[in-house]
């Protein structure tokens, strides 16, 4: 049985309940669940754990791109239309960045609070299981994207965890560093001759990269904010947090748009500013407001 049979069988379950239900399980592994999740973990749990997260994330997301830049491998409902569950997803199909995405988030969750927490143990295992079969259903990959996206995630999670383990208590200079590197690369890779939908999601990670590791260093340095908030000021701390990273997020994209739509820089800028408003800013307003 060939890849593209491996999908047909999957749909042969296919109908209308299961196609929304597959299309909203398959958000788990984007990357909105990944800066909600990271955010959460900075703000009310563990910086340092926030960092990693993120420094695991980004790497794996820029390592998937180049990856996808070179194997241009086009998506199943490309090659076969009648594949397509719901919209479409833009870009080559391997390695599979939803798979991926959920093997980093899985790993280090699991590595830092995982053994404590058994519920998260099986949340998490389940969650391995349920996206990557979300992505072959919907026909957004192949078997072989999801099993390498997955792999992936998780020798990248161990790794870059380890790594960030070896900076000890200077993590935040060697993120700062890390940036140099990162744009070199986007900026080597906009010369390329590739369409704006092939590089969207470096420039972004670039972006947001940038700007976290920038608002991490200015907060562990000068703000030094470490209050864990308790009972409604949790929600008052949730709901600044929201606003604040929503104004970048939301509130960007419509004046960008008045600029130029599709600008990679743009989207770089954009993203730079959701970082470090969810590290810095927040942390920075949050300590005024003593939230």
């Amino acid at each position: 049985m060939n890849e593209i049979e491996i999908i047909r069988w999957i749909q042969k379950i296919r109908f209308p309940f299961m196609d929304t239900l597959m299309q909203l399980l398959t958000e788990i592994g984007d990357q909105l669940v990944f800066i909600a999740i990271a955010l959460i973990i900075y703000w009310f749990i563990n910086k340092k754990v926030a960092f990693k997260l993120v420094f695991v994330f980004i790497s794996s997301a820029i390592v998937n791109e180049l990856l996808k830049g070179i194997f241009t491998r086009n998506r199943p409902y490309i090659e076969d239309p009648s594949l397509g569950v719901g919209e479409g997803t833009h870009g080559y199909s391997f390695p599979s960045g939803h798979a991926q995405n959920t093997g980093v988030i899985s790993t280090v969750l699991y590595k830092n609070y995982g053994r404590s927490n058994k519920w998260l143990k099986w949340v998490l295992l389940s969650i391995v299981i349920i996206v990557p079969f979300t992505r072959m259903y919907l026909g957004q990959h192949y078997l072989t994207d999801v099993i390498m996206g997955l792999f992936l995630g998780i020798v990248l999670a161990l790794s870059v965890s380890k790594l960030v383990d070896l900076m000890g208590d200077k993590e935040h200079l060697y993120g700062l560093v890390m940036i140099i590197p990162i744009f070199a690369i986007i900026l080597t890779m906009s010369f390329l001759n590739q369409d704006y939908e092939q590089l969207k999601n470096l420039f972004v990670a670039a972006g947001g990269l940038t700007g976290f590791f920038t608002g991490y260093a200015i907060d562990k340095k000068y703000i030094q904010y470490n209050f864990k908030p308790s009972g409604i000021t949790i929600v008052y701390r949730l709901l600044v947090g929201i606003i604040i990273v929503g104004v970048f997020y939301l509130g960007l994209k419509p004046v960008f748009n008045l600029i130029a739509e599709e600008n990679l820089y743009l989207d770089y800028l954009r993203y730079l500013f959701v970082g470090f408003g969810g590290s810095a800013l927040s942390m920075y307003v949050f300590k005024l407001l003593k939230v």
